[in-house]
């Protein structure tokens, strides 16, 4: 590489460490305002793993913008390689739009096996793929990994269409089928396409996957972040306009999930802003969950908190859960929370237990909507608590047994654990 090439790749590392706030080789999200100060060290410092100095650029291997598809993947896989051969480092990416095309299929784009210790540092960098049918593509695919972080990367896909499920381009997908973790996205954006991020591990392989990181913004799209069947640790702090369901997870352990969310009524909605959904002990129960969403703009979802259980299994709970809802000036709201069990259809009861779980919130201007519905009572025991400001927005004698006003301690989640179950 020339020197002076050198000289510029060292600079912007430089920037992106101090932007990011880390010492120079460790990339871990730089959450904005008070979410800082809020976790501070104590969030950082479970995933703050150095990668080596080996520094590339991804057009030291062709990659460049006005490349074509298969030159722009044949540049990344080699760029991985020789940062494998290193030991791992940093892969520039310089600024620029990289188009991969049209898309027919379910393709896995950049497919990216077994990497571990990378930083991607894609600042002012656009990846672009085009949807021309009802799949969906991923443009990053990681299987297996361990230490990795994409930071500054924007994504589009001029083919998604909100209005067909699942026509558009998740533009990072995950899975493993052995131990992985340490995955970042930071400083992200994501405009038009089907998804920011998601994880395609299943029930029987949700023990492999742990450690997962999301900050950014997210723009018209359908999901932001799907986390299901991560064994453990996840953080998500998400910017969201005109997203049908901002995060949904399967199985969900030990997460703090920030949501900020506005929209319009031209856009689609669902029944949840954020769904917290089990299939059933066996799959995984939800727990040690911390979710906060902040909502402005016009009403397009049914709840913004969705207590979610589902399938035919009797067993399950989700439990140790504090959800807080905040309304901006909204001239209507159908509901804050939904507690329902699904099974072809939505249950009248349940043997399924919600239990220790908090619910705080606060409402500036007039609220006119529900303060949460639980279409499927129960029978199992556990207790809801309504934190009591809250509980005066809405008529909670109708509620069925279980649900109280309070709490007296509230209800922190407790630190990750390492146990798996």
């Amino acid at each position: 590489m020339p020197p002076n090439e050198r000289a510029a790749f060292a600079r912007r590392r430089r920037l992106l460490a101090r932007g990011l706030g880390l010492s120079l080789g460790v990339i871990s999200p730089a959450l904005p305002g008070d979410a800082a100060a809020d976790r501070g060290a104590a969030r950082r410092s479970s995933l703050d793993h150095a990668v080596p100095p080996h520094t590339v650029s991804l057009a030291d291997f062709g990659g460049a913008p006005g490349a074509g598809r298969a030159q722009l993947v044949r540049a990344f896989g080699q760029a991985f390689a020789a940062l494998g051969r290193a030991g791992g480092g940093t892969l520039v990416v310089p600024p620029g739009l990289y188009d991969f095309g049209d898309y027919a299929d379910a393709a896995y784009i950049v497919l990216c096996r077994d990497l571990r210790d990378i930083a991607i540092s894609a600042y002012g960098a656009t990846f672009r793929a085009t949807t021309r049918a009802k799949v969906v593509p991923n443009l990053f695919y990681f299987f297996n990994f361990d230490n990795i972080s994409i930071a500054g990367a924007r994504f589009t896909d001029p083919g998604f269409t909100p209005w067909v499920n699942w026509q558009g381009m998740y533009c990072v997908g995950l899975q493993a089928d052995r131990a992985s973790s340490g995955f970042r996205l930071v400083d992200c954006q994501a405009c038009r396409v089907l998804g920011l991020l998601g994880s395609n591990n299943t029930a029987a392989t949700r023990q492999y996957m742990s450690g997962i990181r999301v900050q950014g913004r997210v723009e018209n799209a359908y999901y932001g972040v799907g986390a299901s069947f991560i064994r453990r640790d996840v953080q998500v702090e998400l910017a969201c306009h005109n997203v049908r369901r901002a995060f949904i997870a399967n199985a969900l352990r030990d997460a703090d999930i920030r949501i900020t969310s506005s929209n319009t009524a031209l856009w689609p909605g669902s029944n949840g802003l954020v769904a917290l959904v089990s299939s059933g002990a066996s799959s995984g129960d939800v727990e040690n969950v911390r979710v906060k969403v902040s909502v402005s703009g016009d009403c397009i979802h049914g709840s913004y908190v969705h207590f979610y259980h589902q399938g035919a299994q009797p067993e399950g709970s989700m439990r140790d859960i504090e959800a807080t809802v905040e309304v901006f000036n909204m001239a209507r709201v159908r509901r804050l929370f939904v507690f329902d069990h699904e099974d072809e259809r939505i249950e009248t009861s349940t043997a399924r237990r919600w239990d220790r779980i908090v619910l705080r919130g606060r409402v500036l201007g007039p609220f006119r909507g529900e303060l949460l519905t639980n279409t499927s009572a129960s029978t199992a025991g556990g207790t809801v608590w309504v934190e009591p400001g809250l509980a005066r927005l809405g008529r909670l004698a109708t509620l069925p047994r279980g649900f109280r006003v309070g709490p007296p301690v509230p209800a922190t989640p407790r630190p990750p654990t390492d146990s798996s179950r």
